[in-house]
C-alpha cells in the first residue's frame, strides 16, 4: 500500500533541464538538479546518458553546471558553471569524461547565452560584468574597514530584476572566446545597449544577435532588432525585419535564412501569440511560417517541481527545410515542424503532457525531450523520427523510485461555460482514498501571470493537498495562453471583470458537485493569482479562507515600484501619477473594506516583480479594520518566485503555513 506524499518529499523531486542530444544521437547530457538538505541550498551537475544505458553523473560538485552544448563534432560539450564562486565561467569538458577546464575568465558577473562557431575553435557568448564597486571582495573590504556601502547611481527604468541579482546596472555584451587558448575578445561595447541570443553564420565569419538600440530602449522595448557583426569585431549591420519582440535567433544551416520566435506588435507586445518568423537574407522579405496558428510559441505551463526559462527552442533541420519548435495549448506544451516556405505545419507529439525543452541530432531522426504529465515529473525521453511521427522511449527514471513510494493522484478534466458561452478548461484532484458518499472541503487554486497556464504537469502542491483530504480544483480563466489570442487578451487592462466571472462560474460548478462541501471552500493563488485571490474576497464571501501568495494589492503604487515600472497607456490605460482612475478601479485594495473572509498573507522581502509594500498595505488596511488576517513575511533571500526558489527551507515552510491554515479555517 502505498503512503501518501508529504512536504519533504518535494525535496526528494529530481528536476531534470536542458536535455542536449549528441550530433551522433547517441547519448544525451542534461542537468541534474538536487538539494542539500543539511547545507540547505539547490546544486546542480550535468548527468550523461548513452542510448539503451542508465544515466550516470558526468560533473561532481556543490557547485551550479548548466547550459550544456555539444560541440560541433560531438568531441566536447560546453557548459557554465559557479565553481568559481562568486565568478561563473564557460568550461569544456571532453565527451568521453575527464577533468573540465575553464576557458573563460571572466570578473563576477552573468554569463547569458552562448553558441558554437561551426568549426569548433570559438564559442560567441553574452555577459554582463558585476560593477566594480559591488563585486564580493569590494565589498568584503569595505566590511572590514567599517565602510558604507557607495550609493547605487541610478538614470535608466529598468535597473532591477527580480531573482537575477536584484541590481542589474549593467547591460549584457556580445563576446568571443577561443576553446583553445581562452583568448576573449569584446565584439560590442556600447554600454546603453544590450545583446543576446548569439548565432554563427554557417561560414563562421559572422554573429547575428538581438539587440533594441534605439535611443530609448527602457520606454520602449518592443524595438528588438536582428543585427550582424563580423566575428573578429567591426562594423554592425542591421537585417530588416518587422519591429517586435524576438527571441531564439537560429541561422539556417546554408546561410540563406534567419529565424526567430517574436511578434510584430511594438506598441502593444503582450499579450500576444508568439509566432516563428523567417527572414531570407537574399531577398530581405520576412514572413510568419504559422500565421493561422492560434496559440503561442514557447512553454506557458507553471509547475512547482520544473525550472523556468530556456524552454523554447526553435531549431533548424541540418537540409534547412524546416524548423522545430514548442506550442502552448490547453495545458500542454507540443513539438512543432513547419516547412520553410510556410506549408507542411506538423504536430509532431499530442497527448496528455508536456514537452518543457527539446533538442535535435545532426540528422534530425532522434529528438532528445523532457517530458512531464500530471502523475509524473520531468524526465529525459528520446524521440525517434518516422516521417511525421515520433515514437517515445524513457531515458530517464530518476523519480520512479519516490513515485513507487507515493500515492500520486490523476488529475480529472472539466469543461464548464461561461455566462457568454466560452468554455473554461481545468481540472481536478480528488484525494486518494475518495470516497464519493463523502463531502469533501475544496481548495480553487488560481495561476500567476497572468498569461500563463495551468496544465498537463506534475504540481506537488496540489498533490500535497488532496493528500491532506481536500479537493483541488485548478483552472485556466480568461486571461490564460493555451486557448487562442483573444481568450488570453480579454482582461487586458481590464483585470478583476472577465476573470472574475470566469473564476465564478467554477466556483458555481464546484459547489454542484455532490462531493464538494460548499460550505468549506477555499480560494488561493500566488502573484496575479494572489491579486485574484484579493479581488474575489473583496467582492463576494462565498469561500470561508483565502491564502493570497506574494500578490498584487495595489496597481498604482506597483506601478513605480515593481521591476518592470509600468510605461503609461500600453497594458494598462493611464499612468500611475496623473491618470490613476484605471489602475485603482483595477486594485484590490480600493475594496479591502469589503472583505470578511479570513486571509492569510504570504510575501517575501525580497519580491522585486510584487514588493513587499503590496502585502504592508492589505494587511495594514485589515488589521487596522479588526478583520481576519495573518500576515507571514520572508526574509530578503527569497524572491518572486518563493514557491519554487529561495533557499529550500523557506519552501517548507511556506507549505507548512498553508496547510496549517487550512486545517484551522476548513
Amino acid at each position: 500500500m502505498k503512503r501518501t506524499i508529504t512536504i519533504d518529499d518535494l525535496f526528494r523531486i529530481k528536476l531534470l533541464a536542458s536535455p542536449q542530444i549528441a550530433p551522433d544521437g547517441e547519448q544525451v547530457v542534461f542537468v541534474y538538479k538536487w538539494i542539500d538538505a543539511e547545507k540547505n541550498k539547490y546544486f546542480s551537475n550535468l548527468w550523461r546518458v548513452r542510448i539503451g544505458e542508465e544515466a550516470q553523473p558526468f560533473t561532481y560538485g556543490e557547485w551550479s553546471d548548466s547550459q550544456p552544448r555539444w560541440s560541433p563534432d560531438g568531441k566536447q560539450i560546453a557548459f557554465v558553471s559557479s565553481r568559481q564562486k562568486p565568478k561563473t565561467q564557460i568550461y569544456v569538458i571532453p565527451a568521453d569524461g575527464g577533468e573540465a577546464r575553464p576557458i573563460t575568465n571572466l570578473e563576477e558577473g552573468s554569463i547569458g547565452s552562448f553558441a558554437w562557431s561551426p568549426d569548433g575553435t570559438r564559442i560567441a557568448f553574452t555577459y554582463r560584468e558585476t560593477a566594480p564597486e559591488w563585486r564580493e571582495a569590494a565589498r568584503k573590504e569595505r566590511q572590514e574597514k567599517g565602510l558604507s556601502n557607495p550609493p547605487r547611481i541610478i538614470r535608466r527604468a529598468y535597473w532591477r530584476l527580480d531573482g537575477d541579482g536584484a541590481f542589474v546596472d549593467q547591460r549584457y555584451h556580445l563576446y568571443v572566446v577561443d576553446v583553445r587558448t581562452g583568448e576573449t575578445k569584446q565584439l560590442v561595447a556600447d554600454p546603453e545597449f544590450s545583446e543576446s541570443s548569439p548565432v554563427w553564420s554557417p561560414d563562421g565569419m559572422q554573429i547575428a544577435f538581438i539587440s533594441n538600440r534605439t535611443p530609448d530602449p527602457d520606454n520602449h522595448p518592443g524595438y528588438d532588432a536582428i543585427w550582424v557583426v563580423p566575428a573578429d569585431g567591426g562594423e554592425l549591420r542591421r537585417i530588416p525585419a518587422p519591429d517586435g519582440p524576438k527571441y531564439q535567433l537560429a541561422w539556417s544551416p546554408d546561410g540563406r535564412y534567419l529565424a526567430y520566435i517574436g511578434n510584430p506588435y511594438p506598441e502593444d507586445p503582450y499579450p500576444r501569440n508568439d509566432h516563428v518568423w523567417l527572414v531570407s537574407l537574399e531577398t530581405g522579405e520576412t514572413i510568419d511560417l504559422i500565421p493561422n496558428l492560434d496559440n503561442t510559441v514557447g512553454v506557458g505551463t507553471l509547475t512547482d517541481v520544473r525550472e523556468f526559462g530556456g524552454g523554447a527552442p526553435l531549431l533548424w533541420s541540418a537540409d534547412s527545410q524546416h524548423l522545430y519548435f514548442l506550442v502552448s495549448e490547453r495545458g500542454g506544451v507540443y513539438p512543432y515542424r513547419v516547412k520553410v516556405d510556410g506549408t507542411h505545419l506538423d504536430k509532431l507529439l499530442d497527448g496528455d503532457f508536456e514537452i518543457a525543452d527539446f533538442s535535435l541530432s545532426q540528422d534530425e531522426h532522434r529528438l532528445a525531450l523532457l517530458k512531464g504529465d500530471a502523475t509524473h515529473p520531468h524526465e529525459v525521453f528520446l524521440a525517434e523520427r518516422t516521417g511525421n511521427t515520433l515514437n517515445l522511449r524513457p531515458l530517464t527514471a530518476l523519480n520512479q523510485p519516490l513515485l513507487d513510494e507515493v500515492a500520486i493522484v490523476a488529475p480529472e478534466e472539466f469543461e464548464v461555460q461561461a455566462d457568454d458561452g466560452v468554455l473554461i478548461h481545468g481540472w481536478l484532484l480528488k484525494p486518494p482514498d475518495f470516497d464519493p458518499s463523502r463531502q469533501y472541503p475544496t481548495i480553487l487554486m488560481i495561476h500567476g501571470g497572468p498569461h500563463a497556464m495551468y496544465g498537463r504537469v506534475f504540481f506537488h502542491e496540489f498533490q500535497l493537498h488532496a493528500a491532506e483530504g481536500y479537493v483541488v480544483a485548478y483552472t485556466n480563466p480568461r486571461g490564460s495562453v493555451g486557448y487562442g489570442e483573444a481568450f488570453a487578451r480579454a482582461i487586458k487592462g481590464d483585470w478583476g471583470n472577465r476573470d472574475f466571472k470566469d473564476l465564478m462560474t467554477i466556483a458555481d460548478y464546484l459547489e454542484s458537485l455532490p462531493f464538494v462541501d460548499k460550505t468549506r471552500m477555499g480560494v488561493a493563488g500566488g502573484s496575479y493569482g494572489g491579486y485574484m485571490t484579493n479581488w474575489i474576497v473583496g467582492h463576494t464571501n462565498r469561500f470561508k479562507a483565502a491564502i493570497t501568495d506574494r500578490s498584487v494589492v495595489n496597481l498604482v503604487s506597483m506601478g513605480g515600484t515593481s521591476d518592470f515600472p509600468q510605461i503609461p497607456n500600453r497594458y494598462w490605460p493611464g499612468n500611475f501619477w496623473d491618470e490613476p482612475q484605471k489602475l485603482w478601479e483595477c486594485s484590490p485594495l480600493a475594496y479591502a473594506g469589503r472583505i470578511q473572509t479570513p486571509l492569510l498573507i504570504v510575501h517575501s522581502e525580497g519580491d522585486l516583480r510584487c514588493p513587499i509594500t503590496e502585502a504592508d498595505q492589505l494587511f495594514a488596511a485589515l488589521v487596522r479594520q479588526g478583520k481576519e488576517v495573518l500576515y507571514v513575511r520572508y526574509p530578503a533571500e527569497s524572491s518572486h518566485g518563493l514557491s519554487r526558489s529561495g533557499p529550500p527551507d523557506l519552501r517548507r515552510h511556506r507549505l507548512e503555513q498553508y496547510l496549517a491554515w487550512w486545517r484551522e479555517k476548513l
